[in-house]
């Protein structure tokens, strides 16, 4: 990539900003591809936490690097909440497209999510909160005790 440096590279010693500069994509990617992207991008090292360096490329040339940094750590936490969604509430996909829909599935999953949390803190039979929930997905109609739910009935001979 060919950089320019930029004139806003002011850098405080407690900023997390290490780089701020603004250059051009090269013109052919890879297998000689035309690069459709000419105009100038801006390319901003960051320090996270973790002491872990990100680059992050943008086209707003005009917003101070630490606003950009920041408007990317909050995008990220949004992301970490999506992922957190997927793999606990069990939403795959959206049934709406309005926010009033995904606020409303969200909502719903999270009731039922605190609700079967609330229920296997009572019980002391299954411990894992993915197994307890396959135990009340599968025993939904039944009407026993949840603790009962895990001992399985004994069989006798004429059960047999």
């Amino acid at each position: 990539m060919r950089w320019q440096s930029s004139s806003r590279c002011l850098r405080l010693a407690t900023s997390s900003i290490l780089a701020d500069r603004i250059g051009l994509l090269p013109q052919r990617m890879a297998r000689s591809r035309r690069n459709p992207f000419g105009d100038p991008v801006r390319e901003i090292t960051v320090r996270i936490a973790t002491g872990k360096l990100i680059r992050l490329l943008t086209n707003d040339l005009d917003a101070p690097a630490e606003e950009i940094a920041d408007l990317y750590k909050e995008r990220w936490q949004i992301e970490l909440f999506f992922k957190w969604i997927k793999q606990n509430l069990r939403i795959r996909h959206f049934l709406g497209t309005s926010e009033n829909a995904v606020r409303i599935q969200v909502f719903v999953a999270l009731i039922a999510y605190l609700l079967l949390r609330a229920a296997q803190a009572t019980q002391k039979t299954v411990r894992q909160p993915l197994a307890f929930a396959r135990l009340v997905r599968l025993n939904i109609m039944h009407r026993r005790s949840i603790d009962a739910l895990k001992k399985l009935p004994a069989t006798t001979q004429t059960q047999r």
